[in-house]
């Protein structure tokens, strides 16, 4: 007999745990939600670091939660969710003391949902560019003459749908017969560094592409999905909008709880799953490490990422080997990063800021060279496959500027710091990893100074930058440090993610069971809930459940 019994369970109280417990919550079901850690939220964590007195989010740190169809289906601005939207969207600063930057054009209607260009600041961005240069301020502008909205439009329906079935529509290849769809039919073969070289002329806005890129875990020489690879151009016009969560990324995960417990669902840290119980072809619960049993009603979530769920939840159900085999090969050696904070005592002063007061202003703020044949040919070798004392001959890091006061005392200041594209927890030992963080700190802060003279140790209070190590050790979901759980290369993309067999959340010959880790469509980006909002859009399909886009007339 089961200690316990839930309409649904739901393994993994991370964000996607958290607003598939929502959803299921919605309609009436009774849920129970297991998180192996000592708290809720998994990415969406808030902590004192660098340094006591001082905030930082460990993990995710630009947050698009409020374009999330669940803060409007759960009303969680009501529920301690507040956001920031720093004017200045994103600089990128070059050693000569030139500078881009962009300001943010979207406006956001926070009653509605409502989210409209501001084409006054749009022609600001296009004066700013054409500083730089006038070709591709020109190529930006005929861009939003007829194919930027349409990216735009796509990259939204791609990301808050399912993989398309067949006879659903595929947005991508929509655009891609449409021939004012703006998407050169090449693109989906073409390398990132390929696809840079064709949409820009000049070094400046390339660089600034892919060292953009690299932080969204594309490399110059990967293939990269179609959509994804472009979401450059819309931003250089100023169409995104990079959040700041109010008081910590923790307060998307803390209101999405309160919207649980409103609906009586229960949730249940240190509670770690050992096993999905089932019987006849059907999940019935699951098995905690300490021996109790839960049982599942209706259904079966599982957050975690694909390989536990495989090697672990589902290691004594009978599962075609062949599948076993293609889990274990899903890649997971790209969006490794560099990724902590520094406090200090006076805000960067920038030598570029002489070309526009604005650039230290921005949400995120990237330093490097427009060498892109040195990103291309090298950088990319070199950082992969770094060893303590053998770093890339450049550095190509950035800054996010935290723009809540709250999260450092009166007169202090803690930035995110980060660089692209480190090796996987598993290409260095543990020594040659406790060598190499040492050893960042060090070198961020010396190329820091070539850019802002005054960001010497002087004003240095804490540096903690954690290596794919580091990040790994946090969060098992975060396998050899990846931080969109596997790679989002074509082959690991919509109907292909993490598996052609897997794609549509199930596992063939399990009814009751589904997958909503940052492993389905569309991963961990932006700490948005993609997953499990996807996942229920079949739930809902399949058992007659609410289906909140339609019932608000949204989109998505």
């Amino acid at each position: 007999m089961a200690d316990a019994s839930f309409d649904a369970v739901i393994i993994g109280g991370g964000k996607e745990g958290l607003v598939m417990g929502c959803y299921l919550g919605l309609n009436g079901m009774t849920v129970g939600l297991f998180e192996q850690g000592n708290e809720l939220g998994g990415a969406a964590c808030t902590g004192p670091v660098p340094a006591a007195g001082f905030l930082g989010n460990p993990h995710a740190e630009i947050s698009a939660f409020w374009m999330s169809p669940s803060y409007y289906d759960f009303n969680l601005g009501d529920k301690g969710l507040e956001f920031i939207f720093p004017d200045v969207m994103m600089s990128k600063i070059f050693p000569d003391g030139r500078c881009i930057v962009v300001y943010r054009a979207l406006e956001w209607d926070k009653a509605t949902g409502t989210v409209l260009p501001n084409m006054e600041i749009v022609e600001k961005n296009l004066k700013e560019l054409e500083r730089i240069s006038p070709r591709d301020a020109e190529r930006v502008s005929k861009a939003l003459e007829k194919k930027l909205f349409n990216w735009m439009y796509s990259h939204g329906q791609v990301m808050f749908n399912p993989p398309p079935l067949p006879g659903e529509p595929d947005y991508v290849e929509v655009l891609l017969n449409d021939p004012e769809g703006g998407i050169d039919p090449r693109y989906p073969y073409m390398t990132e560094y390929e696809i840079v070289c064709d949409l820009y002329d000049s070094p400046e806005m390339r660089s600034m592409a892919l060292q953009w890129q690299l932080m969204n875990g594309i490399a110059p020489g990967d293939v990269a999905p179609a959509l994804q690879a472009l979401l450059p151009m819309p931003s250089f016009a100023g169409l995104q909008a990079f959040a700041v969560v109010k008081g910590g990324m923790h307060n998307v995960a803390h209101a999405l709880q309160r919207a649980l417990s409103e609906q009586g669902g229960k949730f249940f840290v240190g509670a770690d799953v050992d096993l999905v119980l089932v019987e006849n072809g059907r999940a019935r619960g699951i098995k905690l490490a300490d021996g109790t049993e839960i049982e599942a009603k209706r259904l079966v979530i599982d957050t975690a990422e694909i390989k536990q769920t495989v090697s672990r939840h589902l290691r004594d159900v009978d599962i075609d080997p062949e599948i076993r085999r293609k889990v274990d090969n899903v890649m997971t050696d790209r969006s490794q990063l560099f990724w902590g904070h520094i406090c200090f005592h006076e805000l960067p002063q920038y030598k570029a800021m002489e070309w526009n007061p604005d650039c230290g202003k921005a949400r995120w703020v990237f330093m490097g060279d427009a060498d892109t044949d040195y990103l291309y040919r090298h950088y990319g070798y070199q950082m992969h496959n770094l060893r303590p004392g053998r770093w890339p001959e450049k550095t190509y890091m950035s800054e996010l500027p935290q723009a809540d006061p709250s999260y450092s005392p009166p007169g202090k200041h803690v930035s995110l710091v980060a660089e692209g594209h480190p090796p996987p927890a598993s290409y260095l030992s543990e020594r040659e990893w406790i060598q190499v963080r040492k050893e960042v700190g060090e070198r961020f802060i010396a190329e820091w100074q070539k850019y802002a003279p005054n960001m010497t140790w002087d004003n240095v209070i804490a540096v903690n930058i954690p290596t794919p190590r580091d990040i790994a050790g946090h969060n098992p979901n975060w396998v050899d440090g990846c931080m969109y759980t596997s790679n989002q290369g074509p082959s690991q993309w919509s109907i292909f993610r993490p598996i052609p067999e897997f794609a549509q959340y199930q596992v063939p010959g399990i009814e009751d069971f589904w997958m909503a880790s940052g492993s389905q469509h569309c991963g961990g980006t932006g700490t948005l809930g993609f997953s499990a909002y996807n996942c229920y859009k079949r739930l809902a399909q399949r058992f007659g459940l609410r289906k909140t886009w339609e019932e608000t007339g949204r989109m998505f």
